[in-house]
This record gives structure tokens, sequence and C-alpha cells, in this order.
């Protein structure tokens, strides 16, 4: 099994028309997701890549934090436990703290 470490990732953008993320409009959020991989920087790419699958473009407010995992680790760099959040883009930073908060609280 790989040698993954596990992260919390959280940014603010937007989500865009045709994007795949059930009961949400186009517009402004946060989104945050759990991620298995080797590094930062692996990390980061898995994050990206759920992103631009369900149609979110990260816009800023970038926060990448270890955590303890909640779900064990694969073969290969994964993510799980994706969330969106509605915000405005007044307080999309705002948004990002708190859910930034909530993650590294939960155990």
């Amino acid at each position: 099994m790989a040698d993954f470490k596990h992260f919390s990732i959280v940014a603010s953008g937007d989500l865009v028309e045709g994007h795949e993320v059930p009961d949400a409009e186009a517009g402004p959020k946060v989104v945050s997701m759990k991620v298995w991989a080797s590094d930062v920087e692996q990390a980061v790419d898995v994050y990206c890549e759920v992103g631009n699958r369900i149609g979110f473009k990260i816009d800023q407010n970038v926060e990448v934090h270890r955590t303890p995992a909640q779900q064990p680790k694969g073969d290969d760099p994964t993510a799980y436990d994706v969330r969106v959040r509605h915000c405005t883009a007044e307080n999309q930073a705002a948004t990002v703290k708190q859910e930034s908060e909530i993650l590294r609280g939960e155990q």
C-alpha cells in the first residue's frame, strides 16, 4: 500500500454552468474535500481533478491542512467527502475559514 498522507483542502471559486453538483446553482461556492496523497502537491492535483470533473473552478483562498482520516487509504491517490457550500462573492474568504475550522475539528 502506498505511503500516503491525509489532507483536507478547502477553496473558493465558482460552479460553472453545466456543473455536476445536484441541487446547486452556478455561482460562488466553497468546496472542501478530504484527500489521500503522497504530498501537498499531489493532494492539490487530486482536488483540482475532482473540481474540474464536477464543474468547480478554483478562484482563491485555498487552504490545505494535514488532518486525521475518516476513511482508510487505498492504493491510489483519492478524494472523498466532497462538500459544496453556497456563499456570496463577499463572504467567500470567511466561508473558507469556517469550513477549514470544521474540517480541522473533525476527529
